[in-house]
């Protein structure tokens, strides 16, 4: 009869015992990990705009290669996924202006009336609900020495500088995120 007393197996108490002591683990680690999704997160958002960068420096070189200079002046303000040969997963299309709250979070849209290429944050972790970051905006333009002072480039008169994938809105986004790192 002792044999099998002592094989009736944990206590009430010990088993809330492990159970505190496994919550208490996970809550340490997951306060570790957390911010890596943040970090995570701007990573992406700036490895997609080198990307996208790169995609229109090329094909600003294929257009003045081609003889089609002129040409440049079509991606001012143009949609650069178009460019891309394969979008990215999280890249939901173009949207207007109304259906800004549609686009889920953590993915990319063209907004049609601002011309902007929009990527819709998360939700920073440790934050209310309600504290999203800036969302970050892109824009292309064409950048050149406007020599006639027309603000539109012709290439027989300016002097082309190139194409840039240019931050208008969101910055503080992006200095935050790089603050946290350093």
């Amino acid at each position: 009869m002792n044999i099998r007393s002592r094989n009736r197996g944990f206590s009430m108490l010990e088993l809330v015992v492990v159970i505190v002591i496994i919550g208490i683990l996970l809550a340490v680690a997951l306060n570790r990990l957390l911010p890596y999704i943040d970090e995570a997160e701007r990573v992406g958002v700036l490895t997609l705009e080198g990307q996208i960068k790169s995609t229109l420096v090329t094909d600003a070189a294929k257009r003045i290669a081609g003889g089609r200079a002129a040409s440049i002046s079509e991606l001012d303000g143009s949609n650069p996924m178009r460019l891309m040969l394969e979008a990215p997963t999280n890249y939901v299309g173009e949207k207007r202006a109304d259906q800004r709250d549609a686009v889920p979070r953590r993915n990319w849209y063209f907004d049609l009336k601002t011309r902007r290429l929009v990527y819709r944050t998360g939700r920073r972790f440790g934050w209310s609900d309600d504290d999203f970051m800036a969302d970050p905006e892109f824009e292309v333009r064409v950048a050149f020495n406007d020599r006639n002072g027309n603000s539109r480039f012709e290439p027989a008169t300016d002097e082309l500088y190139g194409v840039r994938l240019q931050t208008v809105s969101g910055a503080e986004w992006l200095a935050g995120n790089k603050a946290k790192r350093q």
